[in-house]
């Protein structure tokens, strides 16, 4: 974090919301979906980031582009697909976000057409970064593991597990944010970044 500018740090911050506010709504929206009423009584299918954003996330998504959103309860019981209907929306959310990331880049074009050019230079960072920030996030939430998108599989699998794990959510937050902000400098040396190049260009 420390190598990075102001401009730089605010167009990951505004970056990460959007991507994690996208994330968050579209996996409300897929539950929803699959018959989980909940969803909506919690205020999840509203686009405000301060329900689905969580704070450590996006501290580190500021310093390695990884990021996550706040636990949704799903009640596979009201839901097509049963046990598996979580996983299959967070799912659902990852591909929504992908697709959206993708369709961010093509503003680009227009941004240095038509943009102020006081601006534009920062906008088009804004929209790299929500680019790469939905690749590295994609790449981290594999991770079979809350407060990942692949631990609501672990919800199918072990469901006591998983909710053991999501009481304990503030502490593991704290824990994945220190460890991104320690090592981030080592994030493209790790598997993630293959999986992450693979999301971000469509070649490994």
């Amino acid at each position: 974090m420390f190598d990075l500018t102001f401009p730089q740090v605010l167009s990951r911050l505004i970056a990460a919301t959007i991507v994690l506010t996208i994330l968050g709504v579209s996996f409300a929206a897929a539950a929803r979906l699959l018959g989980d009423k909940g969803v909506g009584y919690e205020g999840r299918l509203k686009p405000n980031p301060i329900l689905h954003v969580d704070l450590f996330a996006i501290v580190s998504s500021v310093f390695g582009r990884v990021g996550w959103i706040k636990p949704l309860r799903i009640d596979p019981a009201e839901c097509r697909g049963g046990r598996w209907a979580p996983a299959i929306a967070a799912l659902a959310a990852a591909v929504v976000t992908l697709v959206a990331s993708k369709l961010a880049l093509l503003l680009l074009p227009y941004v240095a057409s038509y943009w102020p050019a006081s601006s534009a230079g920062f906008v088009d960072w804004t929209i790299r970064e929500i680019a790469q920030i939905a690749a590295w996030t994609l790449a981290f939430n594999v991770v079979p593991l809350p407060p990942f998108l692949a631990g609501y599989a672990l919800q199918g699998v072990a469901p006591q597990a998983h909710a053991f794990l999501v009481k304990r959510h503030f502490l593991i937050s704290i824990a994945i944010t220190a460890l991104v902000a320690v090592f981030h400098k080592s994030l493209p040396q790790t598997p993630f970044n293959a999986l992450a190049t693979l999301f971000l260009t469509g070649a490994m």
